[in-house]
């Protein structure tokens, strides 16, 4: 006999396929926006020639820059660790860290300290031959952006197909939909993490990871007793006790 859904399990399958509107629109601005600028910033900033000694300044150059800065302040605080420059003309003002170490903790008001200055904003700074970078600089994380695009994208997908099963009136298990989750998860964090140790180009990342999601989830079909998400169960074979 058919199973004919109820309303409210045709409206939980219609929001759950509605909601995978939300890491969809992740993936595209991870994958299609956040992606191509930080792959075409982190080439700019490594291709960047020194600029002439003689030139003249500007605001905003294309081309490196060391400059010279006096610390005003710092804030070591663990949300907004900064260092306010001050001393150079259009550059002075406040540099974002991501760590208090090796230089940041160590700045005093009134230290001189080294910035190199790219497209308007301070990339590093040094004093006494410990240097450190901003959060400005250009870093080559493509791997890990890559694999937060890749799985928001599965995500996705695994979202609209869930909810299109219930809507039809063949939900999956809660268990299974974390079990699907779970390895999607690890689809894509294991390649985009060793991506990245090893120095891999990003898209070696959706290459391995989307492969390997779909085998996964194809196991975990296999070993879900229906065969398919909210389908028959097998039957249990066997000898029946005499």
């Amino acid at each position: 006999m058919t199973h004919r859904p109820s309303p409210w399990t045709r409206t939980g399958g219609a929001l759950l396929a509605a909601a995978a509107l939300a890491p969809a629109a992740a993936a595209w601005y991870l994958l299609a926006v956040l992606l191509p600028d930080d792959t075409e910033r982190y080439r700019s900033y490594s291709a960047a020639a020194t600029c002439p000694a003689a030139s003249e300044r500007a605001a905003v150059e294309e081309c490196v820059r060391t400059v010279p800065f006096t610390v005003s302040g710092t804030d070591l605080r663990s949300k907004n660790l900064r260092a306010t420059l001050d001393g150079a003309p259009y550059w002075s003002g406040e540099v974002p860290f991501g760590d208090t170490g090796p230089l940041l903790d160590d700045l005093k008001p009134g230290d001189r300290v080294d910035g190199t200055v790219w497209r308007g904003r301070v990339m590093r700074l040094e004093r006494a031959g410990v240097a450190q970078a901003s959060s400005d600089q250009p870093r080559d994380e493509m791997q890990i952006t890559a694999g937060l695009g890749t799985f928001a994208a599965l995500f996705a997908v695994l979202a609209a197909a869930l909810g299109a099963l219930r809507f039809t009136g063949r939900p999956g298990t809660a268990a299974l939909a974390r079990s699907l989750l779970l390895w999607t998860l690890l689809a894509c964090g294991v390649p985009s993490v060793l991506a990245f140790w090893t120095g891999l180009p990003w898209w070696t990342v959706p290459a391995v990871a989307v492969p390997a999601a779909l085998l996964a989830a194809e196991a975990v079909r296999r070993r879900n007793t229906g065969g398919t998400p909210g389908g028959p169960r097998r039957p249990v074979t066997g000898r029946l006790p005499a």
